[in-house]
């Protein structure tokens, strides 16, 4: 995903559409590839987001 091994939620969130604040939320979540650094940083591997959306696009729409 874009060359970079972990991505910021700002990068996450441009590449997936969404806003800053929605990553930050799926990021509180188990479902999420979000990887806590510290007290403050986030960063999501670009290969777990990838295999996320993917299980997430093969999911029905309710």
């Amino acid at each position: 995903m874009l060359g970079k091994t972990t991505l910021t939620p700002r990068e996450a969130a441009e590449i997936l559409g969404v806003s800053y604040k929605t990553i930050l939320k799926l990021a509180k979540t188990k479902d999420f590839p979000a990887v806590k650094i510290g007290e403050k940083i986030i960063r999501i591997p670009g290969e777990a987001l990838q295999e996320w959306l993917r299980r997430k696009a093969e999911m029905p729409l309710d």
